[in-house]
């Protein structure tokens, strides 16, 4: 391992500085055109905030005055802190808003086809969290978020990067951003550090280090792997960096043609076959019990997985239930990258859905969870560093965001190269990459089958889209 620069601290400006780092996201979206009429409407109707956060309609105060009394459900998902946070914020908003209820409606894993049928069938929450890779296929199969531009939003206050690039679809406002999120490599320092190995932000990794340190962690300790992780975080936080460091490329472009070759997919699979047979990765059938959850298994709880390649908005989660250390280092590069592949986008998303009975409410509500100080300060960094500037500036001046995760998103902010385009996150693709990865889990021999496979696969899809 090589040792890099100490990062400088960061700043509220760095916090916000995004610009040209997310990217469009591939969508189908109005590119000649960027969407100003809707962002220009709510900037003008939000002529001023409210104490407890600013009223997103005035339909919403209305029916508060009247004293109807109006039921909205809210869908998310994430860890245990962050459901505790948001039940908070809820609580609050209620205290605020007697007539309204909110009914959460919350979960461990993010569940795409779950949020994909219940828009389909209407029986979507008002508000819903999405994640940005889904947006490409909700938005081209149908029409189902309201135009959150007519609720008076202080769309100013959110880093225009992300509401032009992935909030904003054929010119019109349909999600906002819940963070600001970034890959992250998460280390259990106490155990680490027991072992003499460095895990801090001065530390530059390669793949070949993750192996030969792996390696060594595993030969220690029978118990212990160094790494955690399931066949989803091998292909969202191994197989594409490793593929785009390579190729510089998206692994699909805007126009569905494949970024690498069947060779390049070939290499990524034996290196992740390798993480296994080298005792690097705990066992997959062990590390897919704990699916799109893998900081639920005890065994990173109690230290015997001692790293985690992760999204910021999810470290404070991941950590909250171990007595350990914890600090975040620089993610894995190698050392001919053409391009770092550190992504950096919204958390998640929210939307209100078309379906809603209450949708101004529901816009109040979304105001209320995403630009309220009080609000932010009970959420923190639950997802993320918070999107909304006053938020994050409160957040700061009072220490409540984690200094890991600022220094995580600064680094991913200084380093970020392509971002997650649509095409490259499709679900069909994604699931295809996923079982190719459980296969060579399994068994190392399979990795000219599995790569066989995938190609097939992978080319078919792409021939419907195109």
């Amino acid at each position: 391992m090589r040792k890099m620069k100490q990062l400088a601290a960061l700043s509220i400006a760095g916090v916000m500085a995004v610009s040209g780092l997310t990217g469009c996201s591939g969508s189908p979206k109005e590119t000649e055109a960027p969407a100003t009429a809707a962002t220009t409407a709510a900037t003008e109707a939000q002529t001023e905030k409210a104490a407890d956060g600013g009223s997103a309609s005035s339909e919403a105060a209305s029916a508060e005055a009247a004293g109807e009394p109006i039921t909205l459900r809210f869908s998310w998902w994430g860890n245990d802190d962050r459901h505790e946070r948001t039940l908070k914020v809820i609580e609050m908003y209620q205290e605020k808003h007697p007539n309204i209820t909110i009914e959460p409606e919350y979960r461990g894993k993010s569940e795409r086809e779950k949020v994909a049928t219940e828009l389909g069938s209407g029986t979507c929450a008002d508000i819903v969290q999405l994640n940005p890779p889904w947006m490409g296929d909700f938005v081209a199969n149908g029409d189902f978020f309201v135009d959150l531009g007519q609720y008076g939003f202080d769309i100013e206050g959110f880093d225009k990067n992300l509401i032009n690039d992935y909030c904003t679809y054929n010119g019109t406002l349909i999600t906002l951003p819940s963070g600001l999120n970034a890959r992250t490599y998460l280390m259990n320092k106490t155990k680490l550090d027991e072992m003499g190995i460095p895990c801090d932000m001065d530390t530059k990794w390669t793949w070949d280090d993750v192996i030969t340190i792996g390696k060594t962690v595993h030969e220690k300790n029978a118990d212990m792997y160094f790494l955690n992780a399931d066949k989803v975080d091998l292909v969202e936080f191994v197989m594409r960096p490793y593929i785009i460091q390579k190729t510089g490329k998206f692994l699909i472009d805007d126009s569905y043609e494949l970024g690498f070759a069947k060779e390049d997919l070939k290499e990524a699979l034996e290196y992740i076959s390798k993480l296994y047979t080298e005792g690097v990765v705990l066992p997959a059938s062990e590390g897919n019990t704990f699916l799109n959850a893998v900081w639920t298994n005890p065994d990173w709880i109690n230290g015997n997985l001692t790293s985690e390649l992760s999204w910021t908005s999810l470290m404070a989660g991941a950590i909250s239930d171990s007595q350990d250390t914890y600090v975040t280092t620089t993610l894995p590069v190698r050392a001919d990258a053409v391009d770092t592949s550190i992504v950096v986008k919204p958390s998640q998303l929210y939307a209100v859905v078309k379906t809603s009975e209450h949708p101004a409410e529901a816009a109040d509500f979304l105001n209320f969870l995403l630009t309220d100080e009080e609000a932010g300060k009970v959420l923190g960094d639950s997802r993320g560093v918070p999107p909304y500037k006053a938020v994050q500036d409160v957040c700061m001046s009072e220490g409540i965001l984690d200094e890991k995760i600022i220094i995580a998103t600064q680094f991913a902010q200084e380093n970020a190269g392509l971002y997650e385009n649509t095409a490259s996150t499709n679900a069909e693709i994604t699931a295809v990459l996923q079982d190719a990865v459980e296969t060579v889990s399994y068994d190392a021999s399979k990795v000219d089958q599995a790569v066989d496979q995938a190609m097939v696969l992978i080319e078919d899809i792409l021939s419907t889209l195109k």
